[in-house]
């Protein structure tokens, strides 16, 4: 078996900073050290050559399914779990599904469980941490309550997708580009 063929990227952003360095190798392994972070991961089989695979991520910009594979989806989003949160209350009273008096009491049930050393009301919020969550799930009597809480990948993480792919695949794409003109250049100086 032969040694796998290894590509080595090293990107920068357009005003020339140093952005990441990215290693492909043949058999499908892909490991990047960057401003956001170091990342790894080993396509065993990913249906295409291994570059025109990773051109194909950042074209489609399939960043939720780079980001599943770079790491866990544990990030608490604050910020998502209290927009849900105040958008159901809302919701149910608008449809006509809660009256107004449960509207209320749910919204100042979501408002104690903001507060913390000062009176907060919900409406003022811009996110809510776990404590507060639990807090709140604690009081709530909405029905799967639990299904509030909102998860996403680091930031970090989040950042690499969009920042450096971007970045990469042209960097990709044109060593493949160059490849073919060499092949195509050899091909045509051949001798029948």
């Amino acid at each position: 078996m032969s040694a796998p063929t290894v590509w080595q990227y090293r990107l920068r952003t357009a005003k020339g900073a140093w952005l990441a360095e990215v290693f492909l190798r043949s058999d499908g392994l892909f490991s990047v050290v960057s401003d956001f972070g170091s990342y790894g991961y080993w396509w065993r089989n990913p249906g295409r050559p291994i570059r025109e695979f990773i051109v194909a991520l950042a074209d489609r910009d399939e960043s939720d399914y780079l980001c599943s594979k770079l790491g866990p989806r544990d990030w608490w989003d604050g910020a998502a779990t209290l927009k849900g949160i105040r958008e159901h209350i809302c919701t149910c009273r608008r449809d006509g599904s809660w009256t107004k008096e449960r509207a209320a009491k749910e919204w100042q049930t979501l408002s104690e469980a903001l507060t913390s050393w000062h009176v907060t009301d919900a409406r003022d919020a811009t996110e809510m941490d776990e404590l507060q969550f639990h807090d709140w799930y604690r009081e709530t009597t909405i029905d799967d309550a639990s299904e509030f809480a909102s998860y996403d990948f680091e930031p970090d993480l989040r950042a690499f997708c969009r920042e450096v792919m971007p970045v990469l695949a042209p960097a990709i794409r044109a060593e493949l580009a160059a490849e073919q003109q060499v092949q195509a250049t050899q091909a045509g100086g051949a001798q029948p």
